[in-house]
């Protein structure tokens, strides 16, 4: 008789079936034993009406007995697609995947033993990283709430405010990177997660309200409230590539975002909350210095090649590159030497054609200790 699924896991797929194969095959290679025997893994492969090109590779993926394929006739949005995983799938541990993910040797292992041990452990994720070679750390999420969002707002027209918001998320983003513990967090990654199935019966998984954005900060918000406790597990890896559904349609999820986000803070801070959104979001907007960088700065020459950075003197000395010259979402990097550093190859190939800023700063104090602005140029 075939045993039950110990491990499900859940897909959702909006035309990017090439990284859900690359996603599979790190699944299928991943090693997780349970009573000594190895598991019985379950993945529900949700597709959210994707292109043509699409339906022939998720039709070759769906034809592994391990693999069920749902195939919705409209865009149902990630919150709904995985709210459908969760209720045909019968896993005692649960994990909710991005497509554009690669799971690194013993992370499953990992989660499921630390959601089985740690303190009141309702969910726990992985530390992500850009690149395969582990060097590039993905941002870790803050909860937001209104003071949170004022200072990040303000960071956009105020550049004493914004040197002030940079330096906090730094020793935040710091205490994130460099754990060498399972630590617990107040977000996690909605990208990537695992808890017990008991515990999204009990309390919910997504709010199927929201379009694209903010389902996941819902969940860990209401999750927080209720007293469940959210843990980082730095030794279990993901590799992820970060938005790869949203790249080629950016203009309409940015438009989902602004629709999440005011619901986020409607529903749990009231109409002061949306007010204050709402408000500060306006008046970003007014003063228009958003391309302004608060730091002085070294224009770094357009290349198509990963450029160079002399890094400074200092025993605690990290690399940040950013988006954007308010240095409101970064990812870690910790060369570990001053010096000329080079930016990891397989982290420069995966960025656009675009500007980017870059700064040294201190672990222990998040101090800006010089800048960068990169321009990457298409190769020739």
């Amino acid at each position: 008789m075939a045993l039950l699924p110990d491990l499900s896991i859940v897909v959702v797929n909006y035309n990017t079936s090439l990284y859900v194969e690359a996603l599979f095959d790190t699944l299928f290679d991943s090693t997780v034993l349970i009573d000594g025997r190895d598991a019985v893994i379950e993945i529900v492969l949700v597709d959210n009406a994707s292109r043509d090109e699409d339906h022939e590779r998720l039709s070759r993926l769906a034809a592994d007995p391990r693999v069920r394929l749902v195939r919705n006739t409209e865009n149902v949005g990630y919150a709904i697609a995985n709210n459908q995983g969760l209720h045909i799938t019968s896993g005692k541990w649960h994990c909710v995947s991005n497509p554009d993910v690669m799971v690194q040797p013993g992370c499953l292992q990992r989660l499921i033993d630390c959601v089985e041990t740690l303190p009141d452990a309702a969910i726990v994720g992985p530390m992500a990283t850009m690149d395969k070679d582990g060097e590039v750390f993905m941002p870790p999420n803050e909860l937001p709430d209104p003071y949170i969002e004022a200072l990040t707002a303000t960071s956009r027209h105020e550049h004493a405010v914004c040197r002030y918001n940079v330096r906090r998320r730094a020793r935040y983003a710091c205490r994130y990177w460099m754990a060498t513990e399972p630590i617990p967090v107040a977000m996690l990654s909605g990208g990537f997660f695992l808890g017990r199935r008991d515990t999204f019966e009990d309390h919910g998984l997504f709010d199927p309200c929201y379009p694209l954005y903010y389902e996941d900060t819902d969940l860990f918000r209401r999750f927080h409230e209720q007293g469940l406790r959210l843990w980082h597990v730095p030794d279990a890896r993901i590799v992820h590539h970060f938005s790869r559904s949203a790249i080629p349609r950016m203009k309409a999820a940015m438009y989902r975002n602004v629709v999440g986000a005011r619901r986020y803070f409607k529903k749990f801070f009231g109409h002061a909350g949306l007010r204050t959104w709402n408000d500060m979001q306006d008046r970003a907007a007014r003063f228009d210095r958003d391309q302004e960088c608060p730091y002085e700065f070294e224009a770094v020459p357009p290349t198509s090649t990963p450029p160079t950075l002399d890094l400074p003197e200092g025993e605690d000395v990290y690399v940040e590159v950013a988006g954007n010259p308010k240095f409101s979402l970064t990812v870690g990097i910790f060369p570990g030497r001053a010096g000329p550093y080079e930016l990891p190859m397989s982290f420069w190939l995966e960025l656009a054609n675009i500007d980017y800023w870059c700064r040294a700063a201190s672990v222990r104090t998040g101090d800006t200790i010089k800048v960068w602005r990169l321009t990457k140029c298409p190769a020739t």
